[in-house]
């Protein structure tokens, strides 16, 4: 075995097929040669570790690094997808071998969260688990009344790149994105493109939703709202138009929990919103560098008393919370429950408990054009 390592520009060709057994793609000529060219790419081989034998690329994982906005406090992030074994080299430990790697090259790269794209056994063993405070509902053509004058929506253009990037800006929690990083992100999906749409009143950009099918639900007739932004209220107004332009027969609206206003105005529409989760896995790298980046958060949350007793660790598996000597120990599975937000979430009493429930959990964006 050769590896964890990064991989050779000369393996580009193997990893293309690497990744078309393991996903059980099937692409022509061309798109096996541009699934070759993505994955020949100075940056992308940077990102990426491989696991060899005989002489060719049998496991892979790639990972991309973000900074996320919440609240005002910045954390950085790492995404990891595409993790695979070719079928010929299964059973032996590689995945586990080389996600545990990446893992530890987050952290010590300063990453605080891992993005896993996935959710299965591999990662619930290294502590990635469905997280995330979030609510979703149903739209259809019915749901919301007629929109008022003026209103409109429409795809986006590339002209349209510096609205999206101001409303995107404007979002509390969120991640932190480049002026081009719309233009960039939009060339990864060629013919296949996202489907962004603008909603303007009189030609004045006012909010943007991003609308794909998830593997979970493709439906011909719906489409999930995969990153919103911008004014909630023209959103929902603007449902009964977009359903009409995209010939959908329902929009499936998720919604950040931490987002009142727009559980608010869908809720007064009789829309039932069922809690859920973010997409994927999350797992926490480094819980006492979290919460110091989180301090300013903290510190509006919680009496400048309870702040000074508020301690947090982290040992391996185990993290510890506390509150001058009330303590209580988690595996870390547990902890990114309590910390990112779960129904399995533990219950804490106490004074300790009162003062996690002021904190956590932490709100967490939608991975939208950050996907990996």
């Amino acid at each position: 075995m050769d590896g964890p390592r990064p991989p050779r520009a000369s393996e580009a060709d193997d990893l293309a097929g690497l990744m078309i057994e393991a996903f059980d793609f099937a692409p022509d000529h061309s798109g096996r040669e541009r699934l070759r060219k993505d994955m020949s790419g100075r940056a992308r081989m940077r990102r990426t570790l491989v696991i060899v034998e005989d002489g060719k690329p049998v496991s892979h994982i790639h990972t991309v690094y973000d900074r996320l906005s919440l609240l005002g406090c910045r954390v950085k992030v790492g995404s990891v997808s595409g993790v695979c074994t070719h079928s010929e080299y299964r059973g032996r430990g590689y995945a586990g071998a080389i996600l545990a790697h990446t893992l530890a090259d987050m952290k010590a790269a300063g990453a605080k969260i891992v993005i896993v794209s996935g959710d299965r056994g591999l990662y619930y063993r290294a502590h990635c688990v469905p997280v995330g405070d979030l609510l979703v509902g149903r739209l259809g053509r019915d749901s919301i009344p007629t929109p008022r004058a003026g209103l409109s929506v429409r795809p986006t253009t590339p002209d349209d790149w510096p609205s999206l990037s101001a409303l995107h800006c404007a979002e509390p929690v969120r991640f932190l994105r480049t002026a081009d990083t719309f233009s960039r992100q939009s060339a990864r999906w060629r013919g296949s493109s996202p489907k962004l749409w603008l909603v303007e009143s009189h030609d004045d950009p006012l909010a943007y939703l991003w609308l794909g099918p998830r593997w979970s639900r493709p439906r011909s007739d719906s489409r999930d709202v995969c990153e919103y932004a911008g004014s909630r209220a023209a959103l929902v107004e603007a449902v009964p138009l977009l359903l009409e332009a995209t010939e959908l027969k329902e929009i499936v609206m998720s919604v950040l929990g931490i987002d009142r206003e727009l559980s608010y105005l869908l809720s007064r529409r009789g829309i039932a919103l069922q809690p859920t989760h973010i997409e994927g896995t999350h797992g926490i790298l480094n819980l006492p560098g979290l919460m110091r980046d989180m301090r300013q958060y903290l510190a509006a949350r919680l009496p400048r008393a309870d702040l000074r007793r508020l301690s947090f660790d982290q040992q391996g598996d185990t993290c510890t919370f506390g509150l001058g000597d009330d303590r209580i120990e988690l595996d870390a599975s547990q902890a990114v429950r309590l910390v990112l937000g779960s129904a399995e979430a533990p219950s804490v009493g106490g004074e300790l408990g009162r003062a996690l429930s002021a904190i956590f959990p932490l709100p967490m964006p939608m991975p939208g054009f950050n996907a990996v």
